[in-house]
């Protein structure tokens, strides 16, 4: 579930520095287009998230996968909110820090469970 979990962390990352980039032009004065990539990465990473964590578990029972993907989800909606301190304290800096380590992370969690295989 790390796995999924650093992947929602990735889009949502990824989706607060395009929301900076969009408030930070000058020419763009539009609050929609923010408010709407905002609200659109965080619903993609939190749905990226269950759904990665549906397919790296394989348990026989639809009802306990589905329960442990909706609490990947939930624990995305949790780890996103270190974005608002990281963003406030280093900028977009430390943004690009945080995407490279989750990035990171998901691909050495991923890697890690592609190897686990179930025992019948």
């Amino acid at each position: 579930m790390g796995c999924a979990v650093s992947l929602g962390l990735l889009v949502i990352t990824a989706t607060v520095l395009g929301v900076d980039a969009l408030r930070s032009s000058p020419g763009n004065a539009s609050v929609a287009g923010a408010f709407y990539l905002l609200a659109g990465g965080t619903f993609a990473g939190i749905f990226l998230a269950v759904y990665t964590a549906w397919r790296l578990l394989r348990l026989p029972s639809a009802y306990r996968r589905g329960g442990l993907s909706l609490v990947s989800g939930f624990a995305t909606v949790l780890l996103m909110l270190i974005c608002i301190p990281v963003h406030q304290l280093f900028g977009r800096n430390g943004l690009l820090f945080l995407l490279a380590l989750s990035g990171g992370l998901a691909a050495l969690l991923g890697r890690r469970a592609a190897g686990v295989r179930m025992v019948p």
